[in-house]
């Protein structure tokens, strides 16, 4: 058996009892935090309006079948997905696995709850398990790759999701191994992203870029659920995902190795600020230093950053990191999101906007880093980060490799509950304490509701 049937098997065959109970509850905290950023990107996320709208005007006439979060409307599954799907990364506040450095569940979630609410016999274990093995597979195809890399054209981390939403629909439609493969197959002719992206600060696309493999995603499977063929081995095939994406450069054991057994999609780290997990470490070093040596800002002459070779881009170019344009610059910005932590105690989802970027005194201090990026810090030490704090009366410096909201330094149920509520803040139609506690009791119970349909009108 190939790389893909061997995943597929896993998609087919998985069970709710198969899955350890610290997954699915690892599980349940993905979906709370998925419904709570969808809620707050409604008017928060860059695009995500418009998109909505552009679902809504293309759909129109079709069945009412999957719920829009937020939004209180119903669209056709597919059309459901897109903009659902266009609000799940738009905050940059969604859960990450460090490991792969993708977001596992960011097109997973949107693409399953439109085919549960579209299939209406679905119940919360079938749809964990669906997001269980959604999660998984998209983990696992990412750990394959030896290199992490957009200079060949593509930005990869959505499109490793993209096989994790055809994974967790797969499951819901009950697709066999065979069909799992097909469906593949299917998302390999969908799925796209250009790492063009990163060259172009007003660019919508990194904010909505699940819409397209979440809807695809549904076509795929569909496609595969009416016997169409797609390809054998549409992963490691000659000309398959690895060789087209990644050059051949891959390690099939890293794919395959303890799967159904050793669940990576149960080391996830829950963010605890809005912004690319790469400046995670340095605004962790930052908050603690300056509370356990009371620094002022005024008082600090230097800041010097350490960090690996894959988040250069979070400092470099200097003058653009040091002052940034948009909130996608901001968000990818240790200079800025550093020098935030320090002037006004935290990260938060009000922290980019265009007063903030043109505060002097953020940008007094961001004028003041320096940076080293550490060639040996490689894989395992993505995360890792050095940050010294020079002041006039001191030298300070803190390493942090797990920052607050991984799985070694995990959030706490109220630092979640926080985040909800901060979410939340930004819905379009603002929401009581009261459905708030509901939405999170009906969560934390999910594996006993009897049909997905029981969450999907609390949202």
């Amino acid at each position: 058996m190939g790389l893909s049937y061997q995943l597929a098997e896993f998609v087919s065959k998985t069970q709710f009892e198969d899955i350890p109970a610290s997954v699915i509850e690892t599980q349940k905290k993905s979906v709370m935090d998925a419904i709570a950023i969808t809620l707050g990107a409604a008017t928060l996320g860059d695009g995500c309006r418009e998109m909505v709208e552009l679902a809504e005007e293309l759909s129109a006439g079709g069945r009412p079948e999957a719920t829009v979060i937020g939004f209180r409307k119903k669209l056709p599954a597919p059309w459901a997905a897109f903009a659902n799907g266009s609000m799940a990364h738009s905050l940059d506040f969604g859960d990450t696995h460090s490991r792969s450095t993708i977001h596992s569940n960011s097109s997973s979630f949107p693409a399953a709850l439109a085919v549960a609410e579209k299939l209406g016999n679905i119940g919360g274990k079938k749809f964990l398990t669906a997001l269980v093995v959604g999660s998984e597979t998209a983990c696992r195809i990412a750990m394959g790759a030896d290199i992490n890399t957009t200079s060949y054209g593509f930005y990869i981390p959505t499109i490793y999701s993209s096989f994790g939403a055809v994974a967790a629909v797969s499951r819901l439609l009950d697709l066999s191994p065979e069909e799992t493969v097909n469906a593949f197959s299917f998302n390999l002719c969908q799925a796209t992203c250009s790492s063009e992206l990163l060259n172009n600060s007003d660019t919508v696309v990194r904010s909505v870029r699940e819409s397209f493999t979440s809807k695809s995603a549904i076509l795929s499977c569909y496609m595969a659920k009416r016997g169409l063929k797609g390809f054998a081995e549409p992963l490691e095939g000659k000309n398959g995902f690895y060789q087209a994406y990644l050059r051949g450069e891959y390690t099939k054991s890293r794919v395959l190795e303890g799967l159904g057994r050793d669940f990576e999609c149960e080391k996830l780290t829950f963010k605890a600020w809005p912004s690319c997990f790469g400046t995670h470490s340095c605004i962790d070093a930052a908050l603690q230093l300056v509370k356990e040596h009371k620094i002022a800002p005024e008082e600090i002459t230097r800041i010097h950053v350490k960090a690996a070779q894959l988040n250069r881009i979070l400092l470099e170019p200097e003058e653009i990191r040091k002052s940034p344009t948009a909130s996608i610059i901001a968000k990818f910005s240790i200079p800025f999101t550093v020098a935030e932590a320090i002037i006004n105690g935290d990260v938060t989802l009000s922290s980019f906007s265009a007063e903030k970027y043109a505060d002097p005194r953020i940008l007094d201090l961001t004028k003041k880093f320096t940076h080293e990026i550490c060639e040996d810090w490689g894989r395992g030490r993505e995360t890792w980060a050095e940050t010294t704090i020079f002041t006039e009366r001191g030298v300070f410096s803190k390493m942090v490799s797990s920052p607050y909201g991984t799985p070694e330094n995990p959030m706490n149920a109220e630092g979640m509950a926080a985040k909800m509520r901060a979410c939340a803040a930004g819905a379009l139609y603002p929401r009581s304490a009261d459905e708030l506690n509901r939405l999170e009791l009906a969560v934390k119970n999910l594996e006993k509701l009897e049909n997905i349909s029981q969450l999907a009108e609390l949202l």
